[in-house]
């Protein structure tokens, strides 16, 4: 019987992997079937065959909600605000993605602006009631949104009403008018779901709740009925990488935008630290996109706020993931200038790359590192997936002669073009931190990701590479061991100088209090650890740092010694710091953690050193092309060498070692690469 599975639904593949009673490890992998996910979650399932019938707990990582935003193809929602604040969704930030481009265009919101109502209300910055709800007024609104529901052009409602994180009295007051009119209609408020300030982003994290809340329902109602014969308690991912059981999954649906992503960074910090590097940044590459995250000091970096699309901003605690259009299904083009590009689009899981012969007839990844020699067309997936090199070539050899490339070449300069692409976001995200990328790691993941990781961490002067065991299912192995987490966030600005202790305490015992609560009825009962901490920043300016709350109680002799902390990290970020001012506290978090019972994975490797299955040419820009062995990773055997050029296939993924580059595998299977010509810090 299975203890737990974990189960990452990408957008190409859907990925599990489990422990049994005997603390054994089982995989799986299938194609996605994005528009029914719940098919390839069935096909997953049955290929554990009878041990896959009964287990304890599932836990998921899902794209659902991400791809209903970044396709537009959520909910219909109405957005119901203070009067007169009506285009505050459209309004947004003063700041621009392109600043001295006078014809850029703001992105739309996921809302109509015609779908905006005002209501009479008001509440002032002190959480006082200065203007009543409106009832009249409040009845008619609900009345055209009972109408508009009817019309089927009203399918979700976001009400997001000024200083309601002060107040909820006027939005509760509203939620109970429309369930009680709409009964079915999924309404989310802002008081609820993003209790901070800035009315543009607690109002777009609202509306980007709503938006997604029937589609996730949907997707949840499907799960459930996909898992009823096998009995286990079923869990989402988070954003913060916590867990929620699928059944309150609809009343947190913002919570689940990076579901998907979460488990990759969480299964790649379990690996950093298996191998001793506590400093790394993840590269999970599939055959979509391409996802990096960050740990710092053995802890994976959390963020306040994400963007699904440049401005328009969620604001939630999550994992610290940015996200690129460079995957195994990126596709190869040409633009009117005849420059070569890699992605960001995708062929996606259907009809994918033209070597899956499926009716794909755009050049990929997957096609490029195919005529390169590094894909074995008889071993995809293991033998249970063909690809098909003529078609492949052919397609290369066709947008090769538009650029004046031979075929080869051309195949070599988009596979290295994307491996910039990748290089230049960790570099940038580095940058951002404040953190020297030579002192990192880099954990390459995903069903591509090994691919391409020694040429990315050469490109960035990192020393060394790791791959984890069964790379591509790295992110079901995150979702198989994530912790369950509960985050509160509660604004309430107070100066320097008129800072009340008790009222802090007071405040943070209510939110512990509602932390630990969420916690066990989710499924916790163990010993949780909480985590506290404010943010801040001098007064006049406008973005904060978080500060850490040590444990004990709120005391002035407390309070002075995060003011200097503050002043310590300030100088850390901006190289000053600002003796005297005054300080305000803004935001008070607290995070509430329960662990799960651990697991020791030590997939299966070889008994002795291993020997090559095949020597097969591949071809590299410098050197042309080379003999490069290629071993079969399950018969590796721990503390085996293998100098560059070598190649490791699995079922999963195959991973590259370049010339002048040297492989060892560790204790459980884990492959740890130190790059050619790098030291230790990874200077040349």
């Amino acid at each position: 019987m299975l203890r737990r599975v974990g189960i990452d639904v990408g957008g190409t593949f859907t990925d599990l992997v489990a422990v049994d009673e005997y603390g054994r490890f089982h995989q799986a992998k299938r194609p996605s079937t994005p528009g029914t996910p719940s098919v390839a979650l069935r096909a997953v399932l049955t290929d554990l065959g009878e041990i896959g019938q009964r287990f304890d707990v599932a836990i998921l990582g899902t794209t659902v909600a991400t791809n209903a935003v970044i396709e537009r193809k959520g909910a219909r929602v109405c957005f119901v605000t203070t009067e007169g604040f009506e285009h505050v969704p459209f309004i947004q930030r003063i700041n621009k993605q392109e600043l001295y481009n006078l014809n850029w265009v703001k992105p739309e919101p996921l809302i109509h602006r015609r779908d905006c109502l005002g209501i009479r209300e008001r509440v002032d910055a002190e959480g006082r009631s200065i203007r009543p709800l409106d009832l009249k007024q409040l009845a008619a609104v609900v009345g055209e949104i009972g109408r508009r529901v009817r019309r089927g052009e009203c399918q979700a409602v976001a009400v997001s009403c000024l200083f309601s994180y002060l107040n909820s009295e006027h939005e509760a007051a509203i939620e109970r008018q429309l369930a009680a009119a709409c009964p079915d209609l999924p309404v989310s408020r802002s008081s609820a779901v993003c209790p901070t300030w800035r009315e543009f982003e607690r109002g777009s994290t609202t509306i980007a709740d709503a938006y997604v809340r029937p589609s996730l329902r949907t997707y949840v109602r499907d799960v459930l009925e996909v898992f009823s014969q096998r009995g286990p308690a079923v869990n989402l991912i988070k954003s913060n990488g916590g867990l929620i059981p699928a059944q309150r999954a609809d009343t947190h649906a913002v919570q689940l935008l990076l579901s998907g992503l979460a488990g990759g960074v969480i299964g790649g910090k379990f690996f950093a630290l298996a191998a001793g590097e506590r400093n790394a940044f993840t590269l999970d590459m599939g055959g979509t996109s391409c996802d990096i995250g960050v740990i710092h000091e053995g802890r994976h970096e959390d963020a306040a706020e994400f963007e699904v699309e440049w401005g328009i901003p969620i604001t939630l605690p999550c994992v610290k993931v940015k996200t690129i259009g460079a995957g195994g299904g990126s596709i190869v083009w040409v633009d009117r200038g005849g420059f070569l590009h890699a992605g960001p689009q995708s062929a996606g899981a259907a009809p994918g790359p033209v070597a899956y012969d499926a009716g794909g007839t755009e050049v990929t990844l997957t096609d490029s590192n195919l005529m390169l020699g590094r894909l074995d067309p008889d071993y995809f997936l293991g033998g249970r997936m063909r690809l098909h090199p003529s078609p492949a070539e052919e397609a290369v050899a066709a947008l090769a002669a538009r650029v004046g490339m031979a075929p080869v070449e051309c195949a070599a300069a988009a596979v290295e073009i994307a491996n910039e692409n990748m290089a230049n976001e960790i570099r940038l995200l580095a940058v951002e931190m404040g953190y020297d990328v030579r002192d990192f790691a880099l954990v390459a993941f995903g069903g591509a990701g090994p691919l391409h990781g020694c040429a990315v961490a050469r490109l960035l002067g990192m020393p060394r590479v790791l791959v984890p065991p069964h790379p591509g299912l790295c992110s079901a192995f995150g979702a198989l061991i994530a912790d369950w987490r509960v985050d509160k966030v509660r604004t309430s600005v107070m100066s320097s100088g008129a800072i009340v202790p008790e009222r802090i305490t007071a405040m943070i015992d209510e939110m512990t209090a509602s932390a630990l609560e969420e916690l066990r009825a989710q499924g916790f009962h163990g010993r949780p650890v909480i985590y506290r901490a404010v943010d801040m920043r001098y007064a006049g300016q406008n973005y904060e740092r978080e500060v850490p709350i040590p444990d004990g109680e709120i005391t002035a002799a407390l309070i002075e010694a995060l003011f200097n902390q503050f002043a310590q990290l300030h100088e850390t970020h901006y190289g000053f710091s600002l003796s005297g001012e005054a300080v305000e506290l803004i935001t008070f978090r607290v995070t509430a953690l329960g662990f799960p019972e651990p697991v020791d994975p030590h997939w299966e490797t070889g008994v002795g050193p291993a020997k090559p299955v095949a020597v097969r040419r591949l071809f590299f820009r410098k050197a042309g092309w080379i003999d490069c062995p290629v071993f079969r990773r399950h018969k590796l055997a721990a503390g085996q060498e293998l100098p560059g050029p070598a190649l490791v296939e699995e079922e999963d993924s195959t991973t590259l070692v370049p010339p002048g580059d040297h492989a060892r595998v560790l204790p459980g299977g884990l492959i740890m690469i130190t790059l050619g010509g790098l030291n230790h810090a990874g200077r040349a």
